[in-house]
């Protein structure tokens, strides 16, 4: 009998952090197709790890990315055509559930 291997694996993975983003007022959606543009002309797939989009209208401005560093990420988002502010402190991940309307 072959011994039961674990459906996870044992380490989990490297994940980032989760940063609020805010774009131009209604360019949230122009932001996003510059922002995937970059992220492959740039190679940005390991710093840019995900990007999640609130639906509520109070968020139609924001953009939650989960970044690996920070610094780097900065640096090519402030290139990006609509971009306006990221916020330097992390999000909890409770935050980013409530905004996503997971809670």
């Amino acid at each position: 009998m072959l011994p039961v291997q674990p459906l996870e694996p044992s380490v989990p993975p490297v994940n980032g952090n989760w940063y609020l983003l805010s774009v131009r007022a209604k360019k949230r959606e122009l932001f996003l197709k510059y922002l995937k543009i970059a992220i492959t002309q740039n190679n940005l797939q390991e710093v840019i790890i995900d990007i999640k989009t609130p639906q509520e209208s109070v968020y139609e401005d924001i953009v939650l990315l989960n970044l690996s560093h920070f610094k780097t990420a900065c640096t090519h988002l402030q290139k990006i055509e609509y971009f306006q502010s990221i916020e330097r402190k992390p999000l909890q991940l409770e935050q980013v559930s409530r905004m996503m309307g997971s809670l």
